[in-house]
């Protein structure tokens, strides 16, 4: 007996030291953490963005958010909206207050940590642009299963010109997926009180339209081709109620600083970069004729010039001017960029850098170079690269492969041109162009002014 205990006891020990290994330990221990991103916003923090915020807004662009002639439906929706400046998020949450609404965002904003913290704690969701993004989808799906409701800008990044960029063709997919009510937001007047080439804001009357676009039972009888039409016919501001007092700054001064960051081509003397602004006038270095932009986007021509007579169509002319140059046989245009390379899913820690040549052609865009001491070779398909977002310090975006390639162009060129190059040879070249503006509303028939 005591031999046989004697034994038991020490196979019971062992069986528990083998159990009880680090991995084992760790194995055990490990639950399954659930994904922070895409909670209901914080309450109270979401109080104090609204009475920070709504004020503000009254006080500096009149905001008429529609809040009292429209009542959102019960249970969960989505909603969709224009998106022509940084504030559109603030603009459209703020007439849905108390309900608190998740917001799908660029996911470059998450790489601060700090600032990744807070867009976590206000429900915000990670996407990247233009590229398909499997898991931001899973999180859309969660929050609306949940009772939730979804902000989404189908444009997907803010209008250079202020007018209706597209959407995505693949928006109308997940419209029928999600099944529920669809509520658009127009947002009037705010390109011209804060576009994103001019660095100061100007006070002014914005407006923020609400309609409900579609019932749930709509997208379900709707198909995906239908609802893209619809999304686009009103996100371009072409149906809907757009009533109220004419919307736009206050004060004429300095209306045009910094507008030939997106208009670099001057009509009439087809001279790129000689476009300088000064004040309200917007003149040709080399040919000395010019504009003067007024607080409704107009341009008015000085000394009896022709020239176009909003920012849309100086930006739609000189697209068409560029687009005249793409050719199947045409030259690669190559310029010296600087690159960065940093992953989707970490932070700025990892970024890694270095330099090269990038070329655009018809069949997409090629960089080779150096990123650190080794040597990189990449392409990007023209078919995968729909739009390629831009900042006016000269960077342009192309997301792909699960990560966010920065580049920029080393000679001055601006991002402006680079990334409007790119979409031209998309839409041209491309086996079947990604961005659509609806039926009526072709992508490619953007370049007839």
């Amino acid at each position: 007996m005591p031999t046989a205990y004697i034994y038991n006891v020490c196979m019971k020990a062992r069986s528990k030291n083998i159990e009880e290994t680090p991995d084992t330990k760790t194995q055990k221990s490990k639950k399954k953490k659930k994904d922070p991103i895409g909670k209901s916003p914080n309450w109270l923090l979401y109080f104090f963005a609204f009475i920070i915020a709504y004020p503000i807004a009254k006080l500096l662009f009149r905001l008429d958010d529609g809040r009292k002639d429209f009542a959102p439906p019960q249970g969960p929706f989505l909603i969709v909206a224009n998106h022509s400046t940084m504030l559109d998020f603030l603009l459209v949450m703020l007439p849905f207050y108390p309900l608190r609404i998740n917001a799908v965002i660029t996911n470059r904003y998450f790489f601060s940590r700090r600032l990744k913290k807070v867009l976590t704690a206000t429900g915000c969701i990670p996407k990247s642009q233009f590229e398909p993004d499997v898991l931001s989808i899973k999180r859309i799906i969660s929050v609306i299963k949940r009772g939730g409701s979804i902000l989404l800008f189908p444009e997907g990044r803010c209008s250079t010109d202020g007018a209706f960029a597209g959407i995505h063709a693949s928006t109308g997919k997940l419209v029928k997926h999600l099944g529920v009510p669809v509520i658009s937001c127009y947002i009037d007047g705010a390109y011209n009180c804060v576009p994103h080439w001019r660095k100061n804001l100007k006070r002014g009357r914005i407006r923020v339209s609400i309609d409900e676009l579609f019932t749930a039972e709509d997208t379900r009888t709707l198909s995906v081709e239908e609802i893209n039409d619809a999304l686009c016919l009103r996100l371009s501001g072409k149906s809907g109620k757009r009533t109220g007092k004419p919307t736009g700054p206050f004060h004429e001064k300095n209306l045009a600083h910094g507008l030939e960051q997106i208009l670099f081509w001057c009509p009439c003397c087809k001279k790129e970069y000689t476009m300088q602004s000064h004040g309200n006038e917007f003149i040709c270095t080399a040919c000395k004729v010019g504009a003067t932009l007024n607080k409704d986007g107009n341009l008015n021509a000085l000394h009896d010039s022709i020239l176009p007579k909003s920012i849309h169509a100086w930006y739609m002319s000189q697209a068409e001017y560029l687009s005249d140059q793409l050719t199947e046989t045409m030259t690669p245009i190559s310029k010296k960029v600087t690159i960065e390379i940093t992953p989707t899913n970490s932070n700025n820690d990892t970024v890694k850098s270095g330099n090269g040549n990038l070329t655009l052609s018809p069949i997409g865009w090629t960089f080779d170079g150096k990123l650190g001491a080794a040597s990189i070779h990449l392409f990007f398909p023209i078919d995968t690269v729909p739009a390629v977002p831009f900042e006016y310090n000269g960077d342009f975006l192309i997301y792909a492969h699960g990560n966010i390639y920065r580049f920029n162009a080393r000679e001055g060129t601006p991002g402006t041109k680079i990334a409007l190059l790119g979409e031209l040879i998309h839409q041209k070249f491309a086996s079947k162009p990604l961005l659509t503006k609806g039926k009526k509303q072709n992508t490619n028939d953007c370049l007839k002014t």
